[in-house]
């Protein structure tokens, strides 16, 4: 496991209700953007700047319940990517059992923020995911990140610029999304 820092949260240009989370590796370059929405954004920007609002938020409820029932947040784990989305595990302990709960990750590092707890993303996941910096503060990322939409839109740009060394690419990256367990396309 690797450790990831928050780095920056911005609105995304296109769509400014969309926001991206920029996490970079703690002792190292690699960085990983995850895409949420305004409210996971704005729960994460309060968790940043330590604003407390008068009644808890759903964020700040959750570590209250949980540490009404001795349960204890150690780190949270974002373990893998599904059509573009990173998904993560909240990991507890209560007394000597230790159990994992599924979560959104943005869900996750706004649960680790208020707790003070480490955010950690699996060394495979983080090497085939990290992005990398371009001319002008541009990102590129790999298209294993991208979701089935952007992949499509992607496919129609390269076509047209008749890339299509590319546009197979996109293809079998989508393509790979709806395969069973035992390689066959799904139906």
């Amino acid at each position: 496991m690797v450790e990831l820092v928050v780095s920056d949260i911005m609105s995304k240009v296109s769509d400014h209700r969309a926001h991206v989370l920029l996490l970079n590796e703690r002792d190292g370059l690699r960085k990983i953007i995850v895409a949420m929405g305004f409210l996971e954004a704005q729960a994460i920007a309060f968790a940043l700047r330590g604003i407390r609002t008068d009644r808890p938020l759903t964020h700040d409820l959750f570590g209250d319940i949980t540490s009404v029932f001795g349960i204890e947040l150690q780190y949270i784990l974002i373990n893998k990517i599904i059509d573009g989305t990173f998904c993560s595990q909240l990991c507890y302990r209560q007394g000597d059992i230790e159990r994992t709960v599924d979560s959104r990750t943005s869900d996750a590092i706004a649960i680790a923020l208020r707790a003070g707890v480490p955010i950690y993303i699996e060394e495979e996941l983080l090497s085939r995911m990290c992005i990398h910096d371009e001319r002008n503060g541009a990102f590129s990322i790999p298209i294993t990140a991208a979701d089935e939409a952007t992949l499509r839109v992607a496919i129609e740009n390269a076509v047209k610029e008749e890339n299509y060394e590319l546009a197979h690419k996109l293809k079998e990256e989508i393509d790979s999304r709806h395969t069973t367990q035992d390689g066959m396309p799904e139906n």
